[in-house]
Protein backbone atom coordinates (compact mmCIF):
# COMPACT_ATOMS: atom_id res chain seq x y z
CA UNK A 1 0.00 0.00 0.00
CA UNK A 2 2.97 1.87 0.90
CA UNK A 3 4.56 1.65 -2.40
CA UNK A 4 1.25 2.29 -3.97
CA UNK A 5 0.93 5.87 -2.41
CA UNK A 6 4.73 6.75 -3.00
CA UNK A 7 4.22 5.61 -6.58
CA UNK A 8 1.01 7.89 -7.51
CA UNK A 9 2.45 11.24 -5.16
CA UNK A 10 5.47 10.73 -7.36
CA UNK A 11 3.50 10.34 -10.58
CA UNK A 12 0.90 13.61 -9.36
CA UNK A 13 4.70 15.75 -9.12
CA UNK A 14 5.32 15.02 -12.32
CA UNK A 15 2.67 15.86 -13.61
CA UNK A 16 2.00 19.03 -12.06
CA UNK A 17 5.86 19.86 -12.83
CA UNK A 18 5.30 19.12 -16.43
CA UNK A 19 2.29 20.91 -16.55
CA UNK A 20 3.42 23.84 -14.87
CA UNK A 21 6.51 24.14 -17.34
CA UNK A 22 3.97 23.76 -20.36
CA UNK A 23 2.05 26.51 -18.72
CA UNK A 24 5.49 29.10 -18.62
CA UNK A 25 6.49 28.39 -21.91
CA UNK A 26 3.05 30.89 -22.40
CA UNK A 27 2.70 33.77 -20.44
CA UNK A 28 -0.38 35.66 -20.69
CA UNK A 29 0.03 39.50 -19.88
CA UNK A 30 -3.52 38.49 -18.31
CA UNK A 31 -2.06 37.06 -15.66
CA UNK A 32 -0.11 39.84 -14.39
CA UNK A 33 -2.35 43.10 -14.49
CA UNK A 34 -2.69 44.00 -17.94
CA UNK A 35 -6.24 44.02 -19.52
CA UNK A 36 -7.48 45.01 -22.50
CA UNK A 37 -10.18 47.75 -22.69
CA UNK A 38 -9.96 48.84 -18.74
CA UNK A 39 -8.57 52.48 -19.63
CA UNK A 40 -5.48 51.65 -17.11
CA UNK A 41 -2.00 52.25 -17.78
CA UNK A 42 -0.30 48.59 -18.55
CA UNK A 43 3.14 49.38 -19.09
CA UNK A 44 4.16 48.53 -16.02
CA UNK A 45 2.11 44.55 -16.02
CA UNK A 46 3.65 44.35 -19.39
CA UNK A 47 7.00 44.53 -18.25
CA UNK A 48 6.12 42.40 -15.11
CA UNK A 49 4.60 39.78 -17.58
CA UNK A 50 8.38 40.24 -19.78
CA UNK A 51 10.63 39.90 -17.08
CA UNK A 52 8.89 36.58 -15.95
CA UNK A 53 9.01 35.43 -19.30
CA UNK A 54 12.77 35.80 -19.53
CA UNK A 55 12.99 34.42 -15.84
CA UNK A 56 11.19 30.67 -16.69
CA UNK A 57 12.65 31.47 -20.39
CA UNK A 58 9.31 31.06 -22.13
CA UNK A 59 8.87 31.07 -25.24
CA UNK A 60 5.39 33.27 -25.66
CA UNK A 61 3.97 36.42 -24.60
CA UNK A 62 0.52 36.69 -25.26
CA UNK A 63 -2.34 39.90 -25.69
CA UNK A 64 -5.92 39.80 -25.64
CA UNK A 65 -8.05 41.26 -28.10
CA UNK A 66 -8.84 44.65 -27.24
CA UNK A 67 -6.36 48.05 -26.62
CA UNK A 68 -4.08 47.97 -24.27
CA UNK A 69 -3.36 51.83 -22.94
CA UNK A 70 0.16 53.21 -22.42
CA UNK A 71 0.65 55.96 -20.82
CA UNK A 72 4.38 57.33 -21.46
CA UNK A 73 3.84 61.16 -20.62
CA UNK A 74 6.61 62.85 -21.98
CA UNK A 75 7.24 60.84 -25.75
CA UNK A 76 10.04 62.11 -26.40
CA UNK A 77 12.01 60.60 -23.24
CA UNK A 78 9.82 57.56 -22.22
CA UNK A 79 10.01 54.64 -24.27
CA UNK A 80 6.60 51.80 -23.70
CA UNK A 81 7.76 48.48 -23.70
CA UNK A 82 11.46 47.50 -24.08
CA UNK A 83 12.41 44.45 -24.64
CA UNK A 84 15.93 42.86 -25.05
CA UNK A 85 17.61 39.76 -25.83
CA UNK A 86 14.46 37.48 -26.02
CA UNK A 87 15.93 34.83 -28.07
CA UNK A 88 13.17 32.35 -29.79
CA UNK A 89 10.23 34.28 -28.85
CA UNK A 90 7.08 35.33 -29.73
CA UNK A 91 4.86 38.30 -28.86
CA UNK A 92 1.67 37.51 -29.85
CA UNK A 93 -2.01 39.64 -30.22
CA UNK A 94 -5.13 38.49 -31.39
CA UNK A 95 -6.83 38.13 -34.88
CA UNK A 96 -10.55 39.10 -35.17
CA UNK A 97 -12.88 36.47 -37.57
CA UNK A 98 -11.25 37.87 -40.64
CA UNK A 99 -7.73 36.76 -39.79
CA UNK A 100 -7.06 40.55 -39.15
CA UNK A 101 -5.07 42.05 -35.67
CA UNK A 102 -7.52 42.42 -32.64
CA UNK A 103 -4.54 43.71 -30.29
CA UNK A 104 -4.11 47.62 -30.12
CA UNK A 105 -1.24 49.13 -28.76
CA UNK A 106 -2.60 52.75 -27.83
CA UNK A 107 0.21 55.23 -26.75
CA UNK A 108 -1.50 58.41 -24.68
CA UNK A 109 1.02 60.67 -24.32
CA UNK A 110 1.69 64.37 -23.25
CA UNK A 111 1.26 66.81 -26.81
CA UNK A 112 3.70 68.46 -27.49
CA UNK A 113 4.86 69.96 -31.32
CA UNK A 114 8.00 69.27 -33.00
CA UNK A 115 8.40 66.33 -31.00
CA UNK A 116 11.09 63.84 -31.65
CA UNK A 117 9.03 60.52 -30.65
CA UNK A 118 10.68 57.57 -28.66
CA UNK A 119 9.42 53.89 -29.43
CA UNK A 120 6.07 52.69 -28.37
CA UNK A 121 8.27 49.14 -29.16
CA UNK A 122 11.55 49.03 -29.06
CA UNK A 123 13.44 45.18 -29.57
CA UNK A 124 17.47 44.88 -28.82
CA UNK A 125 19.56 42.02 -29.69
CA UNK A 126 16.44 39.46 -29.74
CA UNK A 127 16.99 36.45 -32.31
CA UNK A 128 14.46 34.36 -33.78
CA UNK A 129 11.98 36.97 -32.66
CA UNK A 130 8.48 37.27 -33.66
CA UNK A 131 6.00 40.04 -33.66
CA UNK A 132 2.34 39.25 -34.42
CA UNK A 133 -1.23 40.71 -34.94
CA UNK A 134 -0.73 44.17 -33.51
CA UNK A 135 -2.16 47.36 -34.47
CA UNK A 136 -0.04 50.89 -33.54
CA UNK A 137 -1.67 54.30 -32.82
CA UNK A 138 -1.51 57.14 -31.04
CA UNK A 139 -3.42 59.33 -28.60
CA UNK A 140 -4.19 62.15 -29.69
CA UNK A 141 -2.68 61.11 -33.22
CA UNK A 142 0.32 63.14 -34.31
CA UNK A 143 -1.39 64.17 -37.76
CA UNK A 144 -4.03 66.23 -38.66
CA UNK A 145 -6.32 66.87 -41.68
CA UNK A 146 -9.36 68.65 -43.08
CA UNK A 147 -10.89 70.55 -45.95
CA UNK A 148 -10.09 73.61 -46.92
CA UNK A 149 -12.73 75.93 -46.99
CA UNK A 150 -11.39 79.63 -47.57
CA UNK A 151 -8.14 80.81 -49.15
CA UNK A 152 -8.08 84.68 -49.69
CA UNK A 153 -4.67 84.92 -51.43
CA UNK A 154 -2.67 85.53 -47.96
CA UNK A 155 -4.97 83.51 -45.17
CA UNK A 156 -5.89 79.75 -45.81
CA UNK A 157 -8.76 78.03 -43.30
CA UNK A 158 -9.34 74.31 -42.88
CA UNK A 159 -12.44 72.73 -41.61
CA UNK A 160 -10.71 69.85 -39.84
CA UNK A 161 -12.18 66.33 -40.20
CA UNK A 162 -13.87 64.46 -37.13
CA UNK A 163 -10.99 62.00 -35.45
CA UNK A 164 -8.46 63.95 -36.25
CA UNK A 165 -6.74 66.68 -33.40
CA UNK A 166 -7.94 70.03 -33.68
CA UNK A 167 -3.94 71.65 -31.97
CA UNK A 168 -3.58 75.52 -31.53
CA UNK A 169 0.22 76.56 -32.30
CA UNK A 170 1.49 73.32 -34.24
CA UNK A 171 3.89 73.32 -37.03
CA UNK A 172 2.49 72.84 -40.63
CA UNK A 173 5.27 69.71 -41.08
CA UNK A 174 5.50 67.14 -43.31
CA UNK A 175 2.17 68.15 -45.69
CA UNK A 176 0.25 67.26 -48.56
CA UNK A 177 -2.92 68.39 -50.65
CA UNK A 178 -5.36 65.91 -51.71
CA UNK A 179 -8.15 65.47 -54.36
CA UNK A 180 -11.18 64.63 -51.54
CA UNK A 181 -13.29 63.22 -54.69
CA UNK A 182 -11.00 60.58 -54.98
CA UNK A 183 -8.79 60.47 -52.02
CA UNK A 184 -5.89 60.53 -53.57
CA UNK A 185 -2.69 62.97 -53.43
CA UNK A 186 -3.05 66.00 -55.95
CA UNK A 187 -0.18 65.76 -58.73
CA UNK A 188 1.82 68.73 -56.99
CA UNK A 189 4.36 69.06 -54.68
CA UNK A 190 4.29 68.88 -50.97
CA UNK A 191 3.88 71.96 -49.74
CA UNK A 192 6.47 71.53 -47.19
CA UNK A 193 8.53 68.95 -45.93
CA UNK A 194 10.94 68.84 -42.33
CA UNK A 195 13.31 71.40 -41.33
CA UNK A 196 12.28 73.80 -43.83
CA UNK A 197 9.15 74.75 -41.83
CA UNK A 198 11.45 76.70 -39.18
CA UNK A 199 12.97 78.80 -41.91
CA UNK A 200 9.04 80.28 -42.11
CA UNK A 201 8.51 78.90 -38.42
CA UNK A 202 5.87 82.37 -37.89
CA UNK A 203 4.36 81.73 -40.87
CA UNK A 204 3.72 77.57 -40.80
CA UNK A 205 1.75 78.24 -37.26
CA UNK A 206 -1.45 76.80 -37.33
CA UNK A 207 -4.37 78.71 -35.17
CA UNK A 208 -7.34 77.56 -33.77
CA UNK A 209 -10.18 80.01 -34.91
CA UNK A 210 -13.34 80.59 -32.73
CA UNK A 211 -14.56 77.87 -30.41
CA UNK A 212 -12.04 74.93 -30.92
CA UNK A 213 -15.92 72.51 -31.20
CA UNK A 214 -16.29 74.43 -34.68
CA UNK A 215 -12.88 72.54 -35.62
CA UNK A 216 -11.78 75.54 -37.73
CA UNK A 217 -7.90 76.10 -37.82
CA UNK A 218 -6.09 79.14 -39.98
CA UNK A 219 -2.44 79.41 -41.19
CA UNK A 220 -1.54 82.89 -42.07
CA UNK A 221 0.33 81.89 -45.20
CA UNK A 222 0.73 83.59 -49.06
CA UNK A 223 2.84 80.45 -49.51
CA UNK A 224 0.58 77.82 -48.99
CA UNK A 225 -2.53 80.15 -49.99
CA UNK A 226 -0.43 80.25 -53.64
CA UNK A 227 -0.65 76.28 -53.87
CA UNK A 228 -3.64 75.00 -52.67
CA UNK A 229 -7.65 75.58 -53.40
CA UNK A 230 -11.10 75.30 -51.69
CA UNK A 231 -12.23 72.13 -52.01
CA UNK A 232 -9.21 70.61 -51.47
CA UNK A 233 -7.76 68.37 -48.85
CA UNK A 234 -5.11 69.32 -46.73
CA UNK A 235 -3.07 66.80 -44.06
CA UNK A 236 0.18 68.20 -42.31
CA UNK A 237 2.19 66.15 -39.23
CA UNK A 238 3.32 67.72 -35.82
CA UNK A 239 6.71 66.90 -36.13
CA UNK A 240 8.78 64.87 -38.92
CA UNK A 241 11.36 63.02 -36.00
CA UNK A 242 11.18 59.73 -34.16
CA UNK A 243 10.83 56.11 -34.80
CA UNK A 244 7.74 54.28 -33.29
CA UNK A 245 8.84 50.48 -33.11
CA UNK A 246 12.62 49.80 -33.66
CA UNK A 247 14.85 46.33 -34.10
CA UNK A 248 18.02 46.65 -33.27
CA UNK A 249 20.79 43.66 -34.41
CA UNK A 250 17.79 41.12 -34.35
CA UNK A 251 18.53 37.96 -36.53
CA UNK A 252 16.44 36.10 -37.85
CA UNK A 253 13.35 38.56 -37.65
CA UNK A 254 9.80 37.97 -38.27
CA UNK A 255 7.00 40.63 -38.41
CA UNK A 256 3.42 38.91 -39.48
CA UNK A 257 -0.19 40.83 -39.15
CA UNK A 258 1.38 44.07 -37.75
CA UNK A 259 -0.75 47.40 -38.84
CA UNK A 260 0.04 50.99 -38.02
CA UNK A 261 -2.62 53.61 -37.69
CA UNK A 262 -0.85 56.47 -36.83
CA UNK A 263 2.85 57.23 -36.13
CA UNK A 264 5.63 59.98 -34.77
CA UNK A 265 8.07 60.03 -37.32
CA UNK A 266 9.20 56.74 -39.24
CA UNK A 267 6.76 54.05 -38.07
CA UNK A 268 9.35 50.81 -38.29
CA UNK A 269 12.81 50.60 -38.48
CA UNK A 270 15.33 47.50 -38.38
CA UNK A 271 19.02 48.52 -37.93
CA UNK A 272 22.12 45.65 -38.17
CA UNK A 273 19.42 43.21 -37.90
CA UNK A 274 20.29 39.67 -39.93
CA UNK A 275 17.05 37.81 -41.95
CA UNK A 276 13.72 39.48 -42.07
CA UNK A 277 10.87 37.87 -42.86
CA UNK A 278 7.55 39.98 -43.38
CA UNK A 279 4.23 39.38 -44.12
CA UNK A 280 0.67 41.22 -44.18
CA UNK A 281 2.69 44.74 -42.72
CA UNK A 282 0.04 47.18 -43.12
CA UNK A 283 0.63 50.98 -42.76
CA UNK A 284 -2.90 52.93 -43.28
CA UNK A 285 -5.33 55.41 -42.11
CA UNK A 286 -8.23 54.96 -40.72
CA UNK A 287 -11.44 56.84 -39.78
CA UNK A 288 -11.15 60.38 -41.51
CA UNK A 289 -7.18 60.69 -41.49
CA UNK A 290 -5.90 60.90 -44.86
CA UNK A 291 -1.91 60.35 -43.55
CA UNK A 292 -0.13 58.26 -40.92
CA UNK A 293 3.06 59.04 -40.43
CA UNK A 294 5.72 62.02 -40.80
CA UNK A 295 8.22 59.51 -42.15
CA UNK A 296 8.99 56.41 -43.88
CA UNK A 297 6.86 53.31 -43.65
CA UNK A 298 9.59 50.55 -42.53
CA UNK A 299 13.19 51.49 -43.04
CA UNK A 300 15.75 48.95 -43.10
CA UNK A 301 19.28 50.34 -42.48
CA UNK A 302 22.18 48.03 -42.58
CA UNK A 303 20.97 45.19 -42.59
CA UNK A 304 21.68 42.09 -43.53
CA UNK A 305 21.33 38.05 -44.44
CA UNK A 306 17.97 37.50 -46.58
CA UNK A 307 14.82 39.59 -46.33
CA UNK A 308 11.90 38.96 -47.43
CA UNK A 309 8.36 41.24 -47.40
CA UNK A 310 5.60 39.80 -49.04
CA UNK A 311 1.66 40.94 -48.64
CA UNK A 312 3.13 44.81 -47.29
CA UNK A 313 0.08 47.74 -47.69
CA UNK A 314 1.30 50.88 -47.02
CA UNK A 315 -0.54 53.91 -47.90
CA UNK A 316 -0.52 57.43 -46.53
CA UNK A 317 2.90 57.40 -45.85
CA UNK A 318 4.89 60.94 -45.78
CA UNK A 319 8.04 60.15 -47.08
CA UNK A 320 9.03 56.87 -48.10
CA UNK A 321 7.53 53.10 -47.72
CA UNK A 322 10.57 51.01 -47.99
CA UNK A 323 13.71 52.63 -47.90
CA UNK A 324 16.95 50.30 -47.76
CA UNK A 325 19.94 51.04 -47.30
CA UNK A 326 23.45 51.21 -45.48
CA UNK A 327 25.88 53.97 -45.40
CA UNK A 328 29.21 55.04 -47.61
CA UNK A 329 31.90 56.01 -45.68
CA UNK A 330 35.17 58.13 -46.79
CA UNK A 331 38.73 57.42 -46.18
CA UNK A 332 39.64 60.17 -42.97
CA UNK A 333 43.73 58.57 -42.63
CA UNK A 334 45.99 55.94 -43.62
CA UNK A 335 47.27 54.51 -40.36
CA UNK A 336 49.49 51.76 -42.79
CA UNK A 337 49.60 49.93 -45.71
CA UNK A 338 46.84 47.26 -44.22
CA UNK A 339 44.76 49.47 -42.06
CA UNK A 340 42.87 53.11 -43.07
CA UNK A 341 40.12 55.11 -40.53
CA UNK A 342 37.19 56.11 -42.16
CA UNK A 343 34.67 58.21 -41.47
CA UNK A 344 30.78 58.80 -41.53
CA UNK A 345 28.47 61.54 -42.81
CA UNK A 346 25.81 60.85 -40.50
CA UNK A 347 23.88 58.57 -38.32
CA UNK A 348 24.09 55.42 -36.43
CA UNK A 349 27.73 53.79 -36.58
CA UNK A 350 27.31 49.70 -36.84
CA UNK A 351 30.14 47.24 -36.35
CA UNK A 352 31.68 46.59 -39.73
CA UNK A 353 31.62 43.02 -39.82
CA UNK A 354 35.11 41.27 -40.21
CA UNK A 355 35.40 39.21 -43.43
CA UNK A 356 32.76 41.18 -45.02
CA UNK A 357 34.36 43.06 -48.21
CA UNK A 358 34.84 47.12 -48.62
CA UNK A 359 34.87 48.64 -52.30
CA UNK A 360 37.20 51.59 -53.47
CA UNK A 361 35.91 53.46 -55.82
CA UNK A 362 38.88 55.06 -57.87
CA UNK A 363 36.35 56.81 -60.38
CA UNK A 364 36.65 53.93 -63.35
CA UNK A 365 36.24 50.47 -61.24
CA UNK A 366 36.25 49.60 -57.87
CA UNK A 367 38.81 47.74 -55.61
CA UNK A 368 37.67 45.62 -53.06
CA UNK A 369 39.47 44.61 -49.76
CA UNK A 370 38.30 42.19 -46.83
CA UNK A 371 37.93 43.23 -43.60
CA UNK A 372 40.23 41.49 -40.95
CA UNK A 373 39.62 43.66 -38.08
CA UNK A 374 36.96 46.61 -37.06
CA UNK A 375 36.68 49.09 -34.55
CA UNK A 376 34.37 52.22 -34.09
CA UNK A 377 36.69 54.90 -33.72
CA UNK A 378 34.81 58.68 -34.08
CA UNK A 379 36.84 61.06 -35.66
CA UNK A 380 38.40 64.38 -33.91
CA UNK A 381 35.76 66.42 -35.43
CA UNK A 382 33.27 64.01 -33.32
CA UNK A 383 32.49 61.60 -36.65
CA UNK A 384 31.92 58.64 -36.80
CA UNK A 385 34.78 56.58 -37.21
CA UNK A 386 35.65 53.25 -38.40
CA UNK A 387 39.31 51.81 -37.74
CA UNK A 388 39.41 49.18 -40.32
CA UNK A 389 42.55 46.31 -40.83
CA UNK A 390 42.24 44.45 -44.30
CA UNK A 391 43.97 41.08 -45.15
CA UNK A 392 45.12 42.90 -47.95
CA UNK A 393 47.08 46.39 -48.44
CA UNK A 394 45.11 49.48 -48.68
CA UNK A 395 44.55 50.57 -52.68
CA UNK A 396 47.86 53.33 -53.60
CA UNK A 397 44.94 55.61 -55.02
CA UNK A 398 42.97 56.56 -51.61
CA UNK A 399 42.73 59.80 -50.99
CA UNK A 400 39.97 61.90 -48.63
CA UNK A 401 37.51 61.96 -51.53
CA UNK A 402 37.67 58.56 -52.53
CA UNK A 403 34.13 56.82 -52.04
CA UNK A 404 33.74 53.19 -49.85
CA UNK A 405 31.23 50.70 -50.35
CA UNK A 406 30.55 49.16 -47.16
CA UNK A 407 29.11 46.11 -48.06
CA UNK A 408 28.76 44.15 -44.76
CA UNK A 409 26.06 46.62 -44.23
CA UNK A 410 24.38 44.90 -47.14
CA UNK A 411 21.61 42.68 -47.68
CA UNK A 412 22.60 39.78 -49.33
CA UNK A 413 19.55 39.16 -50.89
CA UNK A 414 16.08 41.78 -50.85
CA UNK A 415 12.49 40.56 -52.04
CA UNK A 416 9.33 42.47 -52.21
CA UNK A 417 6.72 41.00 -53.78
CA UNK A 418 2.56 41.08 -53.97
CA UNK A 419 2.88 44.38 -52.02
CA UNK A 420 0.40 47.49 -52.54
CA UNK A 421 1.53 50.97 -51.99
CA UNK A 422 -0.77 54.49 -52.82
CA UNK A 423 -0.68 57.90 -51.45
CA UNK A 424 2.61 58.63 -50.87
CA UNK A 425 4.50 61.65 -50.90
CA UNK A 426 8.00 60.28 -51.39
CA UNK A 427 9.52 56.91 -52.73
CA UNK A 428 7.30 53.21 -52.53
CA UNK A 429 10.66 51.16 -52.67
CA UNK A 430 13.55 53.68 -52.40
CA UNK A 431 16.49 50.36 -52.94
CA UNK A 432 20.02 51.69 -51.91
CA UNK A 433 21.28 48.02 -51.93
CA UNK A 434 22.21 44.85 -54.17
CA UNK A 435 20.31 41.89 -54.94
CA UNK A 436 17.11 42.52 -55.25
CA UNK A 437 13.85 41.88 -56.52
CA UNK A 438 10.61 43.96 -56.50
CA UNK A 439 7.96 41.23 -58.08
CA UNK A 440 4.33 41.45 -58.77
CA UNK A 441 3.61 44.56 -56.66
CA UNK A 442 1.04 47.71 -57.18
CA UNK A 443 1.79 51.29 -56.94
CA UNK A 444 -0.10 54.17 -57.17
CA UNK A 445 -0.20 58.03 -56.32
CA UNK A 446 3.37 57.85 -55.71
CA UNK A 447 4.97 61.74 -55.64
CA UNK A 448 8.59 60.30 -56.58
CA UNK A 449 9.49 57.53 -59.29
CA UNK A 450 7.51 55.00 -57.49
CA UNK A 451 10.87 51.95 -57.87
CA UNK A 452 13.74 54.41 -57.15
CA UNK A 453 17.03 52.41 -57.39
CA UNK A 454 20.09 54.06 -57.14
CA UNK A 455 22.53 55.12 -54.30
CA UNK A 456 22.91 58.47 -52.79
CA UNK A 457 26.11 59.62 -52.71
CA UNK A 458 25.29 63.40 -51.28
CA UNK A 459 23.39 61.64 -48.07
CA UNK A 460 25.71 58.71 -47.54
CA UNK A 461 23.25 56.64 -48.32
CA UNK A 462 24.80 53.13 -50.43
CA UNK A 463 26.03 51.21 -51.53
CA UNK A 464 25.42 51.89 -55.38
CA UNK A 465 22.50 48.68 -56.29
CA UNK A 466 24.24 45.97 -58.23
CA UNK A 467 21.78 42.87 -59.96
CA UNK A 468 18.36 44.09 -59.38
CA UNK A 469 14.75 42.73 -61.08
CA UNK A 470 12.12 44.68 -61.57
CA UNK A 471 9.54 43.00 -62.78
CA UNK A 472 5.96 42.28 -63.66
CA UNK A 473 4.46 45.32 -61.21
CA UNK A 474 2.10 48.23 -61.92
CA UNK A 475 2.60 51.81 -61.53
CA UNK A 476 0.14 54.40 -61.88
CA UNK A 477 -0.32 58.22 -61.68
CA UNK A 478 3.48 58.05 -60.33
CA UNK A 479 6.82 60.40 -60.77
CA UNK A 480 5.95 63.93 -61.07
CA UNK A 481 8.66 64.99 -58.52
CA UNK A 482 12.40 64.45 -59.22
CA UNK A 483 14.70 62.22 -56.72
CA UNK A 484 18.03 62.03 -57.68
CA UNK A 485 17.39 64.52 -60.33
CA UNK A 486 14.92 62.60 -62.16
CA UNK A 487 11.34 61.77 -62.58
CA UNK A 488 9.45 59.46 -63.88
CA UNK A 489 7.39 56.20 -62.78
CA UNK A 490 10.61 53.68 -62.29
CA UNK A 491 13.91 55.31 -61.80
CA UNK A 492 17.28 54.17 -61.99
CA UNK A 493 20.03 56.49 -60.82
CA UNK A 494 22.30 57.52 -58.64
CA UNK A 495 22.44 60.87 -56.57
CA UNK A 496 25.49 62.42 -56.84
CA UNK A 497 27.54 64.15 -54.17
CA UNK A 498 26.92 67.91 -54.45
CA UNK A 499 22.86 67.36 -56.12
CA UNK A 500 21.33 66.98 -52.16
CA UNK A 501 17.47 66.67 -52.06
CA UNK A 502 15.73 68.85 -54.60
CA UNK A 503 12.33 70.24 -52.99
CA UNK A 504 11.43 73.00 -55.27
CA UNK A 505 12.39 72.35 -58.38
CA UNK A 506 10.39 72.79 -61.98
CA UNK A 507 13.03 71.83 -64.22
CA UNK A 508 16.25 69.47 -64.17
CA UNK A 509 18.61 70.42 -61.59
CA UNK A 510 22.43 71.30 -62.83
CA UNK A 511 23.92 68.10 -62.68
CA UNK A 512 27.04 67.27 -62.19
CA UNK A 513 29.28 64.52 -64.30
CA UNK A 514 28.97 61.08 -62.50
CA UNK A 515 31.40 60.48 -59.96
CA UNK A 516 29.80 57.47 -58.33
CA UNK A 517 29.95 53.79 -59.44
CA UNK A 518 28.03 52.10 -62.66
CA UNK A 519 24.72 50.72 -60.97
CA UNK A 520 25.46 46.99 -63.19
CA UNK A 521 23.02 44.40 -64.35
CA UNK A 522 19.08 46.07 -63.74
CA UNK A 523 16.56 44.22 -65.49
CA UNK A 524 13.17 45.93 -65.86
CA UNK A 525 10.52 43.49 -67.12
CA UNK A 526 7.19 42.88 -68.30
CA UNK A 527 5.78 45.99 -65.88
CA UNK A 528 2.75 48.23 -66.82
CA UNK A 529 3.17 51.96 -66.46
CA UNK A 530 -0.35 54.10 -66.83
CA UNK A 531 -0.82 57.87 -66.28
CA UNK A 532 2.06 59.16 -65.89
CA UNK A 533 4.12 61.85 -67.21
CA UNK A 534 7.22 59.70 -67.91
CA UNK A 535 8.06 55.65 -67.69
CA UNK A 536 11.28 53.96 -66.98
CA UNK A 537 13.69 56.70 -66.92
CA UNK A 538 17.36 55.33 -66.32
CA UNK A 539 21.28 56.85 -66.24
CA UNK A 540 24.25 55.29 -64.93
CA UNK A 541 24.27 51.59 -65.60
CA UNK A 542 25.91 48.82 -67.53
CA UNK A 543 24.57 45.42 -68.39
CA UNK A 544 20.54 47.08 -68.37
CA UNK A 545 18.30 44.65 -69.74
CA UNK A 546 14.35 46.42 -70.84
CA UNK A 547 11.95 44.10 -71.90
CA UNK A 548 8.10 43.34 -72.32
CA UNK A 549 6.95 46.85 -70.81
CA UNK A 550 3.49 47.85 -71.03
CA UNK A 551 2.96 52.07 -71.16
CA UNK A 552 -0.58 53.18 -71.42
CA UNK A 553 -0.84 57.17 -71.38
CA UNK A 554 2.54 57.86 -70.70
CA UNK A 555 4.21 60.75 -72.90
CA UNK A 556 7.50 59.68 -72.71
CA UNK A 557 7.41 55.71 -71.91
CA UNK A 558 11.28 55.29 -71.88
CA UNK A 559 13.90 57.78 -71.36
CA UNK A 560 17.17 55.53 -71.48
CA UNK A 561 20.24 57.49 -73.51
CA UNK A 562 22.92 55.46 -74.77
CA UNK A 563 25.45 58.07 -73.92
CA UNK A 564 24.16 56.93 -69.89
CA UNK A 565 23.61 53.40 -70.31
CA UNK A 566 26.08 52.55 -73.07
CA UNK A 567 25.25 48.99 -73.42
CA UNK A 568 21.49 48.80 -72.48
CA UNK A 569 19.09 46.68 -74.22
CA UNK A 570 15.32 47.46 -74.66
CA UNK A 571 13.18 45.30 -76.52
CA UNK A 572 9.15 44.24 -77.32
CA UNK A 573 7.69 47.71 -75.51
CA UNK A 574 4.01 47.85 -75.27
CA UNK A 575 2.93 51.92 -75.84
CA UNK A 576 -0.70 52.48 -75.92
Amino acid sequence: MMNRNFMALIATFFVTVCTTQAQDKIVKVADFGALPNDGKCDIAAIKKALDYAKTVKAEELVFDAGTYDLFVGDASKNMAIEVAQFNDFVFRGAVDNTGNPATTFLRHYDFRDDMHGKPILSVRRSNNFHLQNIIFDNNPRYSTAGEVIANDGKTVKVKIFEGNPVMDGTLFFTSNIWDLATKTLKKVESPTYGGDVYKKREEYTWRVVGDPADRIMQLNSPTLASKVAVGEGLSWHFSYKGIQVNFYMCNDLTVENVWTYNAIGFCMQAQACENITARKVKVIAPDNQLAVGSRDGWKLYACRGKVVMDEIYMEGVRWDGQNVHGSFLWPHQIIDKNTIWLRKKKGAAFPIPAGSKVGFWNGKEEVLRTVQKSELKPTEKKERGFLLTFTEPVPDFINEETLCQIYGWNIDEYMLSNSEFRNIAGCASLIRNSNVSILNNTFDYIMYPAIMIGGAVHEGEGVVPKNVRIEGNKVTHSGWMLRHGITGAIGIRNQEDGEGLVFHTDKDPQLQDRTSPWMTDIRVIGNTVEHSTEGIVAKGTLGMYVEGNTFISVNKPIDIPKEDNPDVVIKNSNIQ
